[in-house]
């Protein structure tokens, strides 16, 4: 029985099996065991596709760490009112676990580090060894052109909070793992590679963030 349930809304990532290009697509609508309609106009690198072709899906399913994947065939692509390919809803699913330890909600301003430049952002939620960072959309530049921010996979960067009540910020090393673009703005998912040098204080974060997760 195929227990697999996809929401309007979840992010998910498209791979064409002739090329193996990708692009991120976001669920707008679902028809049960019959179709799953994904916009991909809001994707940086947009992808044509034609009916028939093979593609490869990986989401993480409910956002609760398990990575959902699975191979289907595109029904329809259309350009209009907005572009969106209408996969065939899929069979058999195939998921594995990502996490092993459990995030907490924080919701702490953050300040994001890439070679000379600094963005402020909000940390969603955080764990010994990841998080989620949210960024706004940036403004335009001089010339009227919308900015775009410089991450991608698998790219390290560095990013400073301040937890609350305590008297110094916390430092971190991370990696990008997964990018979610949305309406401008930016979600990063990331590794956190080592504890940081205010290891106290990090923990004591923890801790805190943990407990207020259980009370909520």
């Amino acid at each position: 029985m195929n227990t697999f349930n996809m929401h309007v809304g979840e992010s998910l990532n498209i791979q064409l099996a002739s090329t193996g290009q990708r692009c991120w697509g976001e669920v707008v609508g679902v028809k049960k065991d019959k179709y799953i309609l994904v916009e991909t106009g809001k994707s940086q690198n947009s992808i044509t596709f034609f009916p028939e072709d093979s593609v490869t899906i990986r989401c993480i399913n409910n956002g609760d760490g398990v990575l959902c994947g699975f191979r289907t065939t595109v029904a329809r692509y259309l350009t209009e009112p907005f572009t969106q390919v209408i996969l065939h809803y899929p069979q058999d699913i195939e998921r594995m676990q990502l996490r092993n330890e459990c995030r907490y909600n924080c919701f702490c301003p953050v300040t994001v580090q890439y070679e000379d430049k600094l963005y402020d952002g909000m940390l969603i939620n955080i764990s010994q060894h990841g998080g989620k960072i949210v960024l706004p959309a940036l403004s335009e530049d001089e010339s009227g052109e919308p900015q775009e921010y410089p991450f991608y996979e698998d790219q390290k960067l560095a990013f400073n909070f301040k937890p609350f009540g305590a008297s110094s910020s916390v430092a971190i090393n991370a990696v990008i793992r997964r990018i979610i673009m949305r309406d401008g703005g930016m979600t990063l998912g990331v590794f956190i590679e080592n504890v940081p040098e205010e290891e106290k204080v990090f923990f004591e974060f923890l801790e805190r963030c943990k407990k207020f997760s259980e009370l909520a």
